[in-house]
Parts: C-alpha cells; structure tokens; sequence
C-alpha cells in the first residue's frame, strides 16, 4: 500500500514538474518592461589631466523584452560597464558633457537586437577636470566638540593636516582649506579618534585620501591657587609705586596633566602706571597680562591694591 502510494506521488510530483516547467517556458517568452544599473566610466584619460568631478558610477536603464533575455542580463551575462572617451566628451574650460542620447547609442550596441531601450534615468552627466594643477591646503575640523563639566579639550589634531588637491586656476582662487564633514561630539570625559569624511569640494579632486583622522585629547580640571608678585610697568624713573599685598592671589583652573607648568615666576601681574587712579581715595588697578600655555582660565582674586606712591626727587 504505502509501495503504491509512493508510485502515485511520484508520478504526480514529475507531472506538476513538467507542469511547472512549461509554465516557467510561457513565461519567459512574454515580453517585460525592466530596470537595470550599469557602471559608468570614462577612459582613455591623458596622463596630464586629472579628474577632478568625475561621472555618476553608474545609472538606470529601462528597457523592454521577452523574459529569456532579460533573465540572461539579471544573471547569466551581465551588462558590462559603459566606458566613455574622454577625448570625444572633454569640452572647454575644464566642463565635459555626456548626453543621454549618446549613452541610448552606445548602450544599443551592446544589448540584443530585440531589446528595446525605453529610457535612461537622466539627460546629461557633467564631468569636470584638470590640466595638472595642484595646491596644498590645510585640513580643518568642522564641527562642534566638547567636554563634559569638570573636563576640557586639552587639544585637536587632524591627520593629515594637509592636502593637495586639482582643480583648474579659477577655482584655486576661492579654496584654501578642506573641511572635514561637522563633526559634533558632546560630553567628552576622556579622549577619542575618529575617522572623518573630507567635505567635496565641487570641481576639485582631493589627491590620496577622502577622510582624515582626528584626535581629541580631553584632560581632568582641577583648580589652584599661587601668589604672583606685582610688577610696576612703564612708571617714571622718578616715581615709585609699593602695593600692599606685594604679592596677589591668582585663580588658576588647569588640567591635570599640566600641574607642572602652574609655576608663579610664569605669570605676570602689573600695576601699570598708565592706570593710575586721578584720585587717591580707591585701590590701584592691577591686570594678568601673560600665564603660560596650558592654562585653561586664570583670574585674579583681587582687581586693586592699596598702594603708596613716592617721588623720588623730592
């Protein structure tokens, strides 16, 4: 019984596999509207001239016929890349044109006679280009970057810091940098690498490299507290200023990593003499007027002193 059963499945199973085969055949012999994407490049490229906006990669075709073909497009043998002469699209001023009208021709001659094109998905690609100029640029970070509270950015730093880019001379005269793509980062507590996309540049081509590293090294605050001497500044060799502190309190907020260059003999806290008071009855202005570099703030605690003016001719 189940030696029988097994007979009939079988039988019925090659039937429904005929069947099915006959119905696939149909099919593929009816005649389909269908979209493919083919690579577009331009060759025959002179060595001295360089590609500074180049063609889409690729593009839309549609195009109509019977199933067996379009299915040897999708899988069997694919619609190889379209190569455009540079010679035969480059215009002047650096600007070549390619026409869709143009790509409907070449790509006829590459499909089966039966194949019919119905459209291309654009009327025109521009090209751009460049007879060997360059110019070295500086690479810039764009963007925003912060710390979070009680941390600072000790410090950027963007690898490589330069470029060299192509372009024609017009268009040298308004690019002196490449930007990288905003980068924005918030709430930083200690420091990242990132890899960063270089910002196109429309008719210019960034030689070597499309992205750009970027470091940020983020640093503990901490706060101290030094004494800095006063020191009079531009008084006549005549007259003499004493300040009472002789020395002041300055407020330094410093990364950690930079203790050591908190040092009182690197600030300079003055009484100038181009500040003096027209009347004797308030304290004397003083001012910070250098700290050293790695400082992030640094006020005074205090902004006068008592002071005693001497004449020394007297």
């Amino acid at each position: 019984m189940l030696h029988l059963w097994s007979k009939e499945f079988l039988v019925f199973l090659s039937f429904l596999m005929i069947s099915t085969l006959f119905w696939f055949m149909s099919t593929l012999n009816d005649t389909y509207e269908t979209e493919f994407t083919v690579e577009l490049k331009i060759g025959n490229i002179p060595e001295h001239v360089v590609i500074t906006e180049d063609l889409p990669e690729s593009f839309k075709i549609t195009v109509k016929d019977k199933g067996f073909n379009l299915l040897r497009y999708a899988y069997i043998n694919p619609i190889p890349p379209l190569t455009i002469s540079f010679g035969a699209y480059s215009g002047a001023g650096g600007h070549g044109v390619v026409k869709s009208s143009d790509v409907q021709k070449m790509m006829g001659r590459r499909l089966s006679e039966s194949t019919k094109i119905i459209s291309v998905k654009a009327d025109h690609w521009d090209f751009y280009y460049a007879y060997g100029g360059q110019k070295k640029v500086p690479v810039q970070v764009k963007g925003k970057i912060q710390a979070m509270s009680d941390y600072y950015v000790m410090r950027t730093t963007v690898s490589p810091d330069s470029v060299v880019i192509y372009a024609t001379e017009e268009a040298f005269d308004t690019i002196n940098v490449v930007y990288t793509e905003p980068l924005m980062l918030h709430d930083l507590s200690s420091s990242v690498v990132v890899q960063q996309r270089l910002q196109h540049i429309y008719g210019a081509k960034i030689e070597g490299t499309d992205t750009a590293k970027v470091s940020v090294t983020v640093d503990r605050l901490t706060e101290v507290m030094i004494s800095v001497p006063v020191k009079p500044v531009n008084w006549p060799d005549n007259i003499q200023i004493k300040t009472f502190p002789a020395k002041v309190s300055v407020r330094v907020s410093v990364g950690v990593s930079n203790l050591r260059t908190v040092k009182p003999e690197l600030f300079t806290v003055v009484a100038d003499y181009r500040d003096l008071p027209k009347n004797s009855h308030g304290g004397f202005p003083i001012k910070l007027i250098s700290q050293p570099k790695g400082i992030v703030r640094a006020n005074l605690k205090n902004s006068e002193v008592d002071y005693v003016i001497e004449n020394l001719n007297r």
